[in-house]
């Protein structure tokens, strides 16, 4: 089986430890001689001793551009269709510090949306969620060093940009989804967890016979804003990976990934579940180390079940382009239901599929419900992948899938919080909340092993523009929503 790398630098690269020290010594010198110059320069005119001064500045500053840390990282587009794209490479402090210093101005937004995200979502107050993030959380991670020194590396590539964004902090947002589990779960006064509609297919349900997965974000809209980093990570061990996240992550948590393994993945949060969690290896460090060390899908089943904390309990969808094969893989804490083909269809829409799982982790009673938000997508799915597109499943069709929008209760098209493409902002009986289908995403076998894939940022369909101060104004009781918000314009489809 894959091992964890851990046979890396605590405190960064030897070299790197130098430099900060070479630096730190030359500026002390710099800063005598600039005193010693200027003593015996005194009686220079005015303009020389501006020049002087300039001049020293000058040398001061390239001095400290010379002594700064190596970007093993660069930002490949800025904004393609609302996607920026980043790729980072090297040893674990070293790809965590090019994170860091390349999105830094997205780790600022982090930095002042998560106790909003916190104070509202989970409904406690920031300092009980830290709390929890340093008694239960870093310890674990800590285990883990290579990826602990990968968030060490953020932390100090925001630094060197002149942001304050601490460790602990980043994996509290890492961990954000566990501990929405760990405060939210099993509890009396459990919320439903309705996170994304994706789907699976392979050999005969496919026109070509490959591989064809498709998924769609469904979330808050400050996640899903922040989830437009499409990042490309090229470690020293393991597998390379592709991954839709955000900054300061180190696993998507959308779930979105392409490992030069082979290995494809995507999930669908599981909701109502009927317990807590028990910690475990949070679900972030399981599938993290997933998709950059397994090769084979027995090598997921291991290490997403090995020390399974019961954290955001998913129906993950594996596939391996190698052999064709593709695996339903949904976790709860004690129970899993796992299914595998190399002709067929697997899709995730909130509700286990597994009756097992189903009965014995959750509450859940909406599966067969048409009028519910996970029975209806649970109809139309299986109704356009079993039925309608199957034999011809493609890329083209996995888009329109993405972006469907048919009720089968009002047997017409509506953007309403029940569709694939669900829309909850646009509708009264979600209280017109700030939630909605945030992006889409496909790929097939070919774009896969490119490490490529299809996406669409702002919705899946394509058909909705957010305005955050027409959305305020109809809507003020989410005023306290807007300093977090921005504008969501309607984006095409793009290679990524």
């Amino acid at each position: 089986m894959p091992t964890i790398y851990s046979n890396i630098r605590v405190e960064g690269s030897p070299a790197l430890v130098g430099m900060r020290s070479i630096g730190a010594s030359m500026q002390y010198d710099g800063d005598a001689n600039h005193r010693r110059h200027m003593k015996k320069n005194a009686g220079r005119t005015k303009k020389q001793a501006t020049a002087y001064r300039v001049g020293f500045k000058k040398m001061r500053t390239q001095t400290r551009k010379h002594h700064q840390h190596q970007i093993n990282g660069k930002i490949f587009h800025e904004n393609n269709q609302g996607w920026k794209t980043v790729h980072v490479w090297g040893e674990p402090f070293e790809r965590g510090f090019a994170h860091g210093a390349l999105l830094y101005k997205d780790l600022a937004r982090i930095k002042k949306s998560l106790p909003f995200m916190v104070k509202t979502l989970i409904n406690i107050k920031f300092s009980e969620y830290m709390a929890a993030t340093k008694q239960i959380i870093v310890p674990i991670v800590k285990t883990y060093p290579e990826y602990y020194q990968e968030i060490r590396g953020i932390s100090a590539g925001a630094s060197q940009k002149r942001l304050d964004i601490s460790t602990d902090f980043l994996i509290g947002w890492n961990a954000f989804l566990s501990l929405y589990s760990h405060f939210i779960e099993g509890k009396s006064h459990t919320q439903k967890i309705e996170r994304c509609s994706a789907f699976i297919a392979t050999g005969n349900a496919t026109k070509n016979g490959d591989i064809v997965m498709a998924h769609t974000t469904h979330s808050d809209l400050i996640t899903g804003q922040l989830l437009n980093i499409v990042l490309k990570v090229t470690p020293t061990n393991g597998h390379e990976f592709v991954m839709q996240t955000s900054a300061g992550l180190i696993a998507s948590t959308s779930d979105w990934y392409i490992s030069k393994s082979g290995i494809v993945c995507c999930e669908t949060t599981i909701a109502d579940i009927s317990y807590s969690p028990k910690f475990g290896v949070p679900f972030f460090l399981r599938i993290r180390e997933a998709i950059q060390y397994a090769s084979t899908l027995d090598d997921c089943i291991y290490i997403m079940t090995n020390k399974n904390a019961g954290d955001y309990s998913c129906s993950w969808l594996f596939g391996d382009t190698k052999t064709g094969e593709i695996m339903l893989l949904e976790l709860g804490l004690a129970t899993k239901n796992i299914r595998r083909t190399t002709n067929g269809v697997f899709y995730g829409m909130n509700s286990a599929i597994g009756q097992e799982l189903r009965t014995l982790e959750t509450t859940d009673t909406d599966f067969h419900n048409i009028e519910s938000l996970s029975g209806n997508r649970n109809y139309r799915l299986n109704y356009l992948l079993n039925t309608q597109y199957y034999g011809r499943i493609d890329s083209t069709i996995a888009k329109k899938i993405m972006g469907d929008h048919y009720d089968m209760v009002l047997g017409k098209q509506s953007m309403n919080r029940r569709v694939i493409c669900k829309h909850p902002e646009l509708d009264i009986a979600s209280l017109y909340k700030p939630y909605s289908c945030t992006d889409g995403k496909v790929l097939t076998t070919s774009m896969a092993k490119n490490l490529k894939f299809l996406g669409i940022f702002g919705s899946g369909c394509g058909k909705r523009e957010f305005k955050k101060r027409e959305y305020i104004r109809e809507h003020p009781e989410y005023k306290e929503w807007g300093s977090h918000l921005e504008d969501m314009p309607m984006q095409k489809w793009v290679v990524l």
